[in-house]
C-alpha cells in the first residue's frame, strides 16, 4: 500500500531519513524507493536483486561497475 503522507527530510550515504505524518511503519514493514541516479546503487552494491509486484525476490544481477 502506497504510502502518502511520508516525506524523506534527509540522506547520509545510503541511509534515508522518513518523517510520517498520518501514518506509521511496523518492524518488518518494507519501504521501496526510486533512486537518482544508477551509481548510487552500481557503486555501493555487488548484487541487486530483481523483485516481482508483490515484492519477491525473482532474481539477481550482479554489478561490475
Amino acid at each position: 500500500m502506497p504510502l502518502s503522507t511520508v516525506e524523506i527530510v534527509a540522506v547520509h550515504d545510503q541511509h534515508s531519513f522518513l518523517q510520517l505524518v498520518d501514518e506509521s511503519l511496523e518492524v518488518g514493514d518494507l519501504v521501496g524507493c526510486g533512486i537518482s541516479h544508477p551509481c548510487t546503487n552500481l557503486d555501493k552494491w555487488e548484487v541487486l536483486f530483481l523483485v516481482d509486484d508483490d515484492l519477491r525476490i525473482i532474481d539477481a544481477v550482479r554489478t561490475f561497475f
